[in-house]
């Protein structure tokens, strides 16, 4: 089996305030936190990093997206939370916000309320992670706060999801 090719993805997320407000719990946003959100979507945009992870021309199989923010986003949150609690997780919830909305920018079934399953990554998704800089844990995570992994394109739902035993969102567990 050959190495998976990794190729720089373009995504163009757009702020959705109405998915950042269910993901916040908010029914109102305060102008002075908008301002900041705006802000530091604006300093976290830069640190994005999207990635098409395509099967070898001779390989069949699925193609993947991952998708992630630097760890200089995790710490400014972490920054910001030890200021303020209430700011911090409203600041949490952009990075999720703006790596999804990257996410919904490429596989425009996310934006239909639709899951971002996560597959179980083999052997040479792991060295593409690993030549990425990335580890995985067997939690189903990689070494980034803000990330998504999932098939490219959209494949389907919990029925290809490594999490789907144990995923709250579930719709094939019994």
């Amino acid at each position: 089996m050959s190495a998976f090719k990794i190729v720089e993805a373009k995504p163009n997320p757009d702020f959705n305030i109405f998915y950042f407000a269910e993901l916040n719990g908010s029914t109102r946003i305060e102008h002075s936190l908008m301002e900041s959100l705006e802000k530091y979507w604006n300093e976290w945009l830069p640190h994005l990093k999207a990635y098409t992870l395509k099967q070898p021309d001779d390989a069949k199989g699925t193609d993947f997206l991952l998708l992630y923010l630097e760890k200089e986003v995790e710490d400014s949150v972490e920054e910001i939370w030890q200021e303020t609690p209430t700011e911090g997780l409203a600041h949490h919830n952009l990075a999720i916000t703006l790596v999804m909305s990257a996410a919904q920018s490429l596989i425009p079934q996310l934006e239909e309320g639709k899951c971002a399953p996560l597959p179980k990554p083999g052997e040479e998704v792991l060295k593409a992670f690993e030549s990425l800089g990335l580890t995985w844990n067997q939690e189903g995570t990689v070494n980034r706060q803000y990330a998504v992994f999932t098939p490219f394109p959209y494949s389907g739902g919990c029925e290809v999801c490594y999490l789907e035993d144990t995923c709250p969102k579930s719709q094939t567990r019994k």
